[in-house]
C-alpha cells in the first residue's frame, strides 16, 4: 500500500522518538513538556498536532472522512502547515465539501504563495459555486500560467453572471488574449462572456478569430452558429454548419445542430437526420429524449411518437414517455388514449401536470364527478400530491363556472392543512371578487408561514394598493419581491402601480414600461395608460389604449379604464 506524504511524516516523528538509546543531549527542543496551551508557529507542528494529525489519519483508514477532516481543518487552521493545508484540501475534493476546499486552500495558498495550484483550486471552486465577485481576484493569479480549467469553467457559467461582472471578466481576459491571441479557451469565454453582456457583434469578431486559428474548432462553430439563429439567419447558420461537418462529417454535436435548424424550415429532412442520428447512436437516451420533445414543438408528431415508443420498449419502467404520448394524443384529438396515457404516469417531474391535463380533457360542467374521481385516485396513489391536486380540481371548477364549489373544496382542505400556503393563496385570489377583506386576510396568513415568499410578497402588496391605501407598506413588500424577481413582469406592474399610488408617476413609468414590454398583459396596458395620461402623455396613453382594445376588446381593465378617461374609440 501506498502511504501519503502526511503519513510518512507521522510515522518520521514517532521512529524519530524511539530510533535511539543515546542518551538525550542539550538542544533547542524543550523535552520538559508542561501541560498548558500549546504553542503554534506557523509552518511549524507541535505535540497536539502529531495527535490531532495521527486521529486523522486513523479516522481515514477507518473511512470515516468527516472526523479525518475536522482534525485536518483543525490543524489547518492552527499550524498554518502548506503540507497540512494541502492534505485538508485533498481530503475535502475527495468529499466534495466545497466551503472546506476553499477553506484550505485558501491557507495553502497564503503558505506557499509561489505554488499556483491552491489558486487553481480556489478559483474553479469559486466559479462553480457562482461566486464570481470573489473568484475574479483569484482568477487574475492564475492566469498568467496558461491554464484553461478555470477560463472554461467561466465560460460555462457566463450567463450567471450580471452584465457588469460579465464586463469585468471580459476585460481580464482582453488583456492575456492580446499576449496570447491563440489561446482559444480565452477566445471562446471572452465571446461567452461579451453575448452574456449583450454584444453578439463583438462575440462573433472573437469566434472568427478562433475560426482562423482553428476553423473546425466545435465549440467556437456551434456558438457563432447559435448566435447566426438567433438573428434569423438560417441558411449563413447551416452553411457554417455543412462546413464544420465536411471537415469532421461524424461530429455529434453539429449534426444536432442541423436538425435543430431544419426543422423549422425542412422538417422533413430534419426527421430524417434526426432518424440516421438516432439509428447511429441507440443507446444514446438523452439525446433520443431531446428529439423526441424537440419533434413534439415543431408538431412532428408522427415522429415525435415514433421515438417515444420506441425509447418506452428500451425502457418500459419510464412512465414519464407516457405524458409526451397523452400530449400527441391529446392535440390529435384523440382523448380516450390520451387520458389513458396521462393516467399511466406514475412518477417523474410530468406527473402533477398528467393530472392537470387528464382533468382537462373534460370540458363540461357535468363532467365534474368524473374529475373529482380522477382526483381522489390520484391522491389515493400519491398522497404527497394531495394539495397540488386539490389544487387542480379547484381550477377546474372556476374555469367551469362553479366558483362556489371551488370554494367549499378549498375550505375543506385548508381545515385538514390550515398551514398551506398553497391553499390560502389560491383561496384568497379566488374569494376576491366576493370578500376582498378575507382576501386580504389570506394572504396577511400565508405570508406569516412564509414571510420571505417573493410571489406572496407581490400578491399581498399588489393588494394592498387596490384595498387600502396603505401604500408605504405595499412598497415595502413590492421591493422585497422585487429583489428576488428583478425581471418578473408581474412585480414590475406591482412596483410602477404603488409607485404611481405614492405620486411618483415619472418613477412609476419606467416600471410599467418595462412590465409591458415583456408581457403585453392587458391590466398592465391599463396601468400604463393612466400614468401616461397623468404626465400629459395623451396621445400616447389614446394610442396605447386604442391598440390593446383591439387584441382584448372585452378586457375589463382596459374597459374601466376607456370609461374612467373618457376615452372614446
Amino acid at each position: 500500500m501506498r502511504t501519503t506524504g502526511i503519513t510518512l511524516l507521522i510515522g518520521t516523528l514517532l521512529l524519530g522518538g524511539c530510533a535511539s538509546v543515546t542518551p538525550p543531549q542539550q538542544s533547542g527542543i524543550d523535552t520538559d513538556y508542561q501541560p498548558g496551551q500549546p504553542v503554534y508557529t506557523p509552518g511549524e507542528l507541535n505535540r497536539e498536532s502529531l495527535y490531532e494529525l495521527m486521529a486523522a489519519e486513523i479516522a481515514g483508514q477507518q473511512r470515516d472522512f468527516d472526523t479525518a477532516l475536522d482534525f485536518y481543518l483543525s490543524q489547518v487552521k492552527k499550524s498554518r502547515d502548506p503540507a497540512v493545508a494541502e492534505r485538508a484540501t485533498r481530503i475535502a475534493q475527495f468529499m466534495r465539501n466545497p466551503d472546506a476546499v476553499l477553506e484550505a486552500a485558501t491557507i495553502w495558498s497564503e503558505a506557499s504563495p509561489d505554488n499556483p495550484e491552491p489558486d487553481h483550486i480556489r478559483a474553479t471552486i469559486l466559479i462553480s459555486e457562482e461566486r464570481f465577485d470573489e473568484a475574479l481576484p483569484v482568477l487574475e493569479r492564475i492566469l498568467d500560467d496558461g491554464s484553461s480549467e478555470a477560463v472554461l469553467i467561466l465560460g460555462s457559467k457566463s450567463q450567471e453572471l450580471s452584465v457588469e461582472s460579465a464586463k469585468r471578466y471580459d476585460e481580464l481576459l482582453a488583456r492575456y488574449s492580446a499576449d496570447e491571441p491563440e489561446r482559444l479557451d480565452l477566445l471562446l469565454t471572452r465571446a461567452l462572456l461579451k453575448r452574456r453582456a449583450g454584444d453578439d457583434d463583438g462575440a462573433l469578431a472573437l469566434l472568427d478569430q478562433g475560426l482562423t486559428i482553428e476553423p473546425g474548432q466545435t465549440d467556437l462553430l456551434l456558438q457563432k452558429v447559435d448566435i447566426l439563429r438567433t438573428r434569423g439567419q438560417q441558411k449563413a447558420a447551416l452553411s457554417l454548419i455543412d462546413q464544420g461537418l465536411d471537415a469532421s462529417p461524424e461530429q455529434s454535436q453539429l449534426r444536432v445542430q442541423k436538425a435543430q435548424l431544419l426543422i423549422a424550415t425542412d422538417p422533413e429532412a430534419a426527421v430524417a437526420l434526426i432518424d440516421d442520428i438516432i439509428a447511429e447512436q441507440p443507446d444514446e437516451r438523452q439525446l433520443h429524449y431531446y428529439f423526441a420533445l424537440l419533434t413534439l414543438e415543431h408538431e412532428q408528431y408522427a415522429a415525435s411518437r415514433r421515438i417515444l415508443e420506441q425509447m418506452a420498449l428500451q425502457d418500459p419502467h419510464n412512465s414519464n414517455l407516457n405524458f409526451y404520448l397523452g400530449i400527441i394524443d391529446e392535440t390529435e384529438g384523440d382523448t380516450e388514449s390520451a387520458l389513458q396515457h396521462f393516467l399511466s404516469v406514475s412518477s417523474g417531474p410530468n406527473l402533477p401536470q398528467a393530472y392537470s391535463h387528464a382533468v382537462e380533457l373534460f370540458d363540461s360542467a357535468e363532467d365534474r364527478a368524473q374529475v373529482a374521481e380522477i382526483i381522489d385516485q390520484g391522491i389515493k396513489r400519491h398522497p404527497g400530491l394531495a394539495t397540488r391536486l386539490r389544487l387542480t380540481e379547484a381550477n377546474w371548477l372556476q374555469s367551469r363556472g362553479l366558483e362556489t364549489e371551488a370554494l367549499t373544496l378549498l375550505e375543506s382542505a385548508l381545515k385538514r392543512d390550515p398551514a398551506d400556503v398553497s391553499l390560502l393563496y389560491t383561496y384568497a385570489l379566488l374569494i376576491e371578487p366576493q370578500d376582498p377583506q378575507k382576501m386580504l386576510s389570506n394572504l396577511e396568513r400565508a405570508i406569516e408561514l412564509d414571510p420571505q415568499n417573493g410571489m406572496l410578497q407581490n400578491a399581498l402588496g399588489y393588494s394592498l394598493t387596490l384595498y387600502t391605501e396603505d401604500y408605504e407598506r405595499a412598497h415595502d413588500l413590492i421591493s422585497k419581491a422585487l429583489e428576488q424577481h428583478p425581471d418578473d413582469a408581474a412585480v414590475l406592474d406591482s412596483m410602477g402601480w404603488v409607485l404611481f399610488k405614492l405620486g411618483r408617476a415619472q418613477e412609476a413609468l419606467n416600471f410599467l414600461q418595462r412590465a409591458y414590454d415583456a408581457s403585453e398583459d392587458p391590466e398592465v396596458a391599463s396601468h400604463l395608460v393612466e400614468v401616461l395620461w397623468q404626465l400629459d402623455r395623451t396621445e400616447e396613453a389614446q394610442r396605447l389604449l386604442q391598440e390593446n382594445l383591439e387584441k382584448s376588446p372585452d378586457d375589463k381593465h382596459l374597459l374601466e379604464i376607456e370609461q374612467q378617461l373618457g376615452v372614446t374609440q
